[in-house]
């Protein structure tokens, strides 16, 4: 279920950019807005070849973090509960060097200011070596004080082999003083439901947005990007036959950029994507065909860090781009009035929208949950989560953090909390990377090699089986059996 080696590095040199750019704009933000805002708390994104080192708890604040295997950090996490000694909670999480750097330095330390008994070991890895890492530690006995920022795609496999603690005695705890946005609170009822307890709680979030050339809009009288997927293709068709220019970016480059696209468009039209045959996946699939035409010649290679040929006219709408791209443009100096952004356009059944990020966790066979509570707790309050907004391009889970944002992008977030209002996610099952590939592979017959429009359907079910197969072959006939019956799909809470 992991994410290939080739999309992590482009992922994290995508997060590492957006927060270097974001931490240049802090500075007149800083000066200009905040002026005498002595403390700075923020938190952040991967540090792609540091680690955490063992350490002394009086060197783990003062150096950053290198590598520790699971062993070691079972061994270093203390275990004494007397108030006169420190505890050392190991933290995992998957972020980009810059995000990590202003972790380790700003944000743990204030933490650890207000908690002088409890040191923080950040160990940085990728999602997938954090899942390696936690199995380790759970089948080893030795968990220790330990809690896990983690990537919603693939925390499937933690919670289907039984790693996860059931957070439910600590919930009121933890949330206590957190005002989840209304979609985050059901995600939290849908694992009440369907788990029979609380494995994870939502950290961070983030929603694409459909970004386009507001200037040209007005040049060509416009007047408010498409309100739906008909009036969408319309103005391509008034773009394409005024410029010559295909005008929409699609994120066609495979892997978890295409595939996390797919998903939303199969949503939007009432289908379930994780079937791929049923009429909403086949109605998204038609649709997509008859938008190609449109589509920016460059789509094949379009993923999470395309947005240049906005900027150089190469195209005019990009159809669904992370919101790190606003600081990014801003730090080059591109004059942001001329970029518009917005949810996107609704489609025949809904407007839901796809919810990326990250979740809180904590592995089984944890010790000393009391100062991991606390560690959460500063985690989700809204002052680190409005500094996950202001700093690192995060949407904020905590509906507090939104209040008073600066001027420069309080619209960009006024438009991330609107579409976080209909949200869903995918269901973290463990079987998702495959699933990928097999919608990679139909969105490559059907769009890149433009198979006949008869044969969708043709095409769609033939997905169907593959992966009815796969989990007949590599689970049992029950989970296959269950995947027929559309008991995985969107979850809304």
């Amino acid at each position: 279920m992991s994410r290939s080696d080739k999309f992590f590095k482009r992922e994290k040199t995508r997060r590492g950019l957006s927060t270097t750019s974001i931490v240049g704009i802090v500075v007149a933000i800083v000066i200009i807005v905040i002026g005498a805002v002595a403390a700075i708390t923020l938190l952040s994104h991967k540090p792609s070849q540091q680690s955490a080192t063992s350490t002394s708890p009086s060197q783990v604040s003062q150096q950053s973090a290198t590598s520790t295997s699971p062993s070691q950090v079972s061994q270093q996490s203390a275990t004494s509960t007397s108030p006169s000694q420190v505890i050392t909670i190991t933290y995992f999480d998957d972020l980009s060097p810059s995000e990590a750097n202003i972790t380790q330095k700003i944000i743990i330390p204030q933490f650890e200011k207000t908690h002088p008994n409890i040191k923080i070991n950040y160990v940085d890895e990728s999602a997938g070596d954090i899942v390696k890492s936690v199995e380790e530690l759970v089948m080893s006995g030795n968990v220790g004080p330990v809690i896990i920022g983690e990537d919603n795609l693939v925390i499937g496999e933690l919670l289907n082999g039984h790693y996860l603690m059931n957070l439910t005695p600590y919930l009121n705890q933890i949330i206590q003083n957190v005002s989840l946005i209304s979609s985050m609170q059901s995600l939290v009822q849908y694992e009440q439901k369907v788990y029979h307890g609380i494995y994870f709680i939502p950290l961070r979030a983030n929603i694409p947005l459909v970004w386009y050339n507001a200037s040209l809009f007005k040049q060509l009288g416009l007047s408010s990007p498409p309100e739906n997927w008909s009036q969408l293709l319309q103005y391509a068709k008034i773009i394409y036959n005024k410029t010559g220019i295909k005008p929409i970016m699609f994120q066609g480059g495979g892997a978890d950029s295409t595939y996390t696209e797919l998903y939303q468009w199969m949503v939007q039209a009432g289908g379930n994507p994780f079937l791929f045959n049923d009429s909403g996946d086949i109605l998204a699939f038609e649709y997509l065909y008859n938008l190609s035409q449109y589509f920016n010649p460059d789509y094949v290679h379009g993923y999470w860090g395309s947005y240049k040929g906005l900027i150089d006219g190469s195209y005019y709408i990009i159809d669904y781009q992370w919101p790190y791209i606003y600081s990014v443009m801003a730090s080059e100096g591109v004059n942001m009035s001329n970029i518009g952004f917005y949810p996107g356009p609704t489609g025949p059944v809904n407007n839901d929208h796809l919810v990326g990020g990250d979740v809180l966790v904590i592995p089984k066979g944890a010790t000393h949950i009391n100062a991991l509570i606390e560690f959460a707790k500063f985690l989700l309050s809204p002052q680190v989560q409005r500094e996950f907004i202001i700093y690192l391009s995060w949407p904020a889970v905590n509906q507090q953090a939104y209040q008073n944002l600066p001027g420069n992008i309080s619209s960009l977030y006024k438009a991330e909390e609107e579409a976080l209002q209909n949200s869903f996610f995918r269901e973290p099952v463990p079987w998702i990377t495959v699933w990928g590939q097999i919608a990679d592979n139909v969105f490559n017959q059907i769009i890149v090699n433009h198979a006949p429009y008869s044969q969708i359907p043709q095409i769609l079910s033939q997905a169907n089986k593959e992966m009815y197969q796969y989990l007949l072959q590599n689970y049992n006939a029950t989970v296959a059996q269950e995947y027929e019956e559309g008991v995985f799909g969107p979850l809304y809470g």
